[in-house]
């Protein structure tokens, strides 16, 4: 068995491409709850935080605004699966979680979003087959770039932080996998170019999350 005994994961922009999906349905709870809509490049720069950060960052709600901020996250839930349905596979995906998977890894997988929400997408996807254990929004008190979901990650799976590989595509993933002292690698399949991950030193960056699988083999 490799000495890698686990894989974390980040979902959107990682394993599959859902950023339109995803604004799209942000943008209807955000005309229902605030009325307006914000830019669509604003709401992709937050891309891999709460959805009550940006309800709080984008709009003139209070985050002692409790009752708007839960209107917000359950309008959200709604939305979410309406707009997910046109979500699709990143290209290699399947193949390096099946691999992965094959050596008797666990892969765990780590989500801003609500763990409704990430259970209806694995399952619709078909991911569920691999993975089958989450840390997600309802799990943490803080969440990325805080390093506390990666550690609870690793916990989940059972293994030491330096048996876990953690791999995401927003500057936030790899500031909380540096933070959080685990193996960490940048891919930039989503919406972040490449220099935004390289600056928050990951120890490595690859082009394709297919290359992950000789992470594991040659480990």
């Amino acid at each position: 068995m490799p000495r890698y005994k686990a894989l974390l994961t980040d979902l959107d922009g990682t394993l599959i491409h859902s950023q339109d999906c995803i604004c799209d349905a942000l943008a209807e709870a955000f005309e229902k709850v605030s009325g307006g809509r914000p830019a669509k490049e604003d709401i992709m720069d937050m891309f891999g935080l709460p959805v009550e950060v940006m309800l709080t960052t984008l709009t003139d709600v209070s985050p002692d605004d409790h009752g708007t901020i839960e209107e917000f996250i359950e309008e959200y839930k709604r939305q979410y699966p309406i707009h997910m349905e046109r979500a699709r596979l990143i290209d290699g995906a399947v193949k390096t979680l099946d691999h992965i998977w094959n050596l008797g890894c666990k892969i765990c997988l780590i989500t801003s979003e609500r763990r409704k929400n990430a259970s209806h997408i694995l399952k619709q996807t078909g991911l569920d087959r691999y993975i089958s254990l989450l840390v997600t929004r309802d799990d943490v008190i803080r969440f990325k770039p805080d390093p506390e979901p990666i550690l609870k990650g690793a916990a989940v799976c059972g293994c030491l932080k330096e048996e876990c590989v953690y791999i995401g595509e927003s500057p936030f993933d790899i500031e909380a996998g540096v933070a959080a002292g685990i193996y960490t690698v940048g891919v930039p399949s989503g919406n972040w170019p490449l220099g935004s991950l390289e600056e928050k030193k990951p120890d490595c960056v690859i082009k394709d999350i297919s290359e992950l699988c000789s992470i594991f083999d040659e480990s």
